[in-house]
């Protein structure tokens, strides 16, 4: 069942975004980029209740991020991150790659809404992700620009939560936490595209939760109704974000 793995697949678009932006210290820019890239992305709302940017100090920071769940769904909400900060490498910021020292995500909340059917918000989401991902990266080849590329120093996803709600399934709400996910030398001494960036980060998270996932009960009992194992659909995900 994928929908449990991509927690992480729009925000860490968001945070590349967020990011770059930080050539700007307008602070209501940054949220109006952010919002304007992310609903794009999503088909759906993306807010932000408050950034705060010091280009001097090379810092920023972003609250209350958070996307809506597609239409048919009943959880309003399908992820918050209420604390996200970045320490970017100011002297990079021109050259290819930027570094990024640091991105911190503090305390991120996914509400995973699985239907009768096996269908989740949270897969909706990754299905839209993936497709503006391929439509955009098919538009820059095509203009012969040079691609830029990351390199993230210090990756860290820490105190994160998966709220499961699989009432439809006659399951009983339940909370599934993460242990802290921290990752050195994104990208490489070259850095890599923003997507690629994407691809390595979630595979990682992704590879947590599976392992979460599968050691609680949750798996058996969706496996006894609907007749397919979270943990097998969980491989199959990592399968394909490998390649």
């Amino acid at each position: 069942m994928k929908k449990l793995l991509i927690v992480g697949a729009v925000a860490i678009a968001l945070i590349v975004i967020f990011a770059f932006f930080l050539l700007s210290n307008l602070d209501s820019l940054v949220a109006k980029a952010i919002e304007k890239h992310g609903s794009e992305a999503t088909q759906t709302s993306v807010r932000v209740s408050g950034v705060d940017i010091s280009l001097r100090d090379g810092r920023g920071s972003i609250k209350g991020l958070q996307v809506a769940s597609p239409d048919g769904f009943e959880a309003r909400t399908a992820f918050s991150l209420d604390d996200i900060a970045v320490d970017i490498d100011i002297k990079s910021v021109r050259e290819n790659p930027v570094v990024i020292d640091e991105i911190r995500v503090q305390s991120p909340v996914v509400n995973a809404e699985i239907t009768k059917t096996g269908a989740s918000n949270i897969d909706e989401l990754r299905k839209r992700v993936q497709a503006y991902t391929s439509g955009t990266a098919g538009e820059s080849g095509k203009s012969g620009k040079q691609t830029k590329r990351v390199r993230i120093e210090r990756f860290v996803f820490e105190k994160g939560r998966v709220e499961v709600d699989a009432s439809a399934l006659g399951l009983e709400k339940r909370t599934i936490m993460l242990p802290e996910i921290r990752l050195d030398d994104v990208g490489g001494t070259n850095g890599a595209p923003p997507d690629e960036i994407a691809r390595i980060i979630l595979a990682a998270v992704a590879g947590k939760v599976t392992s979460e996932v599968a050691g609680s009960e949750l798996d058996r009992l969706v496996k006894e109704k609907l007749g397919g194992s979270l943990t097998d659909k969980a491989k199959g995900l990592l399968e394909k974000i490998g390649n």
